[in-house]
């Protein structure tokens, strides 16, 4: 159209519309190219990140698939360390039972007495899990702790308790003299021990009764290690 113009010739009203606008359209196309690289950009990374987004979805889609083959190895330990918590609970309570209904009830049992001697038998065989001591040191204390046993001693059995290897043999001595020492409680199902845990009065222990050929007698023991 410029060049129709240099040559003399007439344009219709279209035409010069279209001749006048032609700057405004310039400055359009140059913004357009100004925005051309950035846009570019931009829908690169979407479609990126689409790709990624699909690609942890496909990971989560085919691992939720597939049974997780650790899980059993998990539970398992956690089984069995439920059994023992419940085992542990029972035997506690049928001793604490069994004391309870004898006619002494002027110096019960408690769980203190239980877990006094559960520490002591820990102190005679191994080497506490926080000690700083050697192997060699640790068992010298456990030989320490053993002589202390059999001397009967007044010493305290732990710095922190208030009981010692004499008043801690007497207590050992009470439970061996319980008929719980020389029969066999009724091992009850897990779920009703476990209701029952922590009350010892809430149920029953059957007695079924064991003979026993060979009388225990701690202190005969003691007598024979010292000679």
């Amino acid at each position: 159209m410029e060049e129709s113009v240099s040559q003399g010739k007439t344009l219709n009203k279209e035409q010069e519309d279209v001749l006048r606008s032609k700057p405004t359209v310039s400055a359009l196309i140059d913004e357009l190219e100004k925005l051309r690289q950035p846009l570019s950009s931009a829908v690169s990374e979407e479609i990126s990140l689409a790709l990624q987004r699909q690609t942890v979805s496909s990971s989560e889609t085919t691992s939720q698939a597939q049974p997780d083959k650790t899980e059993p190895q998990e539970q398992l330990p956690n089984s069995d360390f439920t059994s023992t918590m419940l085992t542990r609970t029972h035997e506690r309570g049928c001793c604490l039972t069994y004391d309870y209904v004898t006619d002494d009830a002027t110096d019960l049992l408690n769980e203190k007495d239980l877990d006094l001697i559960s520490t002591l038998s820990g102190l005679l065989t191994s080497r506490p899990a926080d000690s700083s001591l050697s192997h060699k040191n640790a068992l010298h204390r456990c030989i320490q702790h053993a002589m202390l046993w059999l001397s009967n001693s007044d010493q305290p059995v732990d710095p922190n308790a208030d009981v010692s290897y004499a008043g801690l043999r007497e207590r050992l001595n009470k439970i061996m003299a319980l008929d719980y020492f020389t029969t066999t409680p009724e091992i009850k199902d897990p779920a009703e021990v476990a209701a029952a845990a922590g009350t010892y009065t809430s149920f029953q222990v059957p007695v079924h009764a064991v003979p026993i050929s060979v009388p225990v007698q701690v202190e005969d023991s003691v007598g024979q290690y010292q000679q």
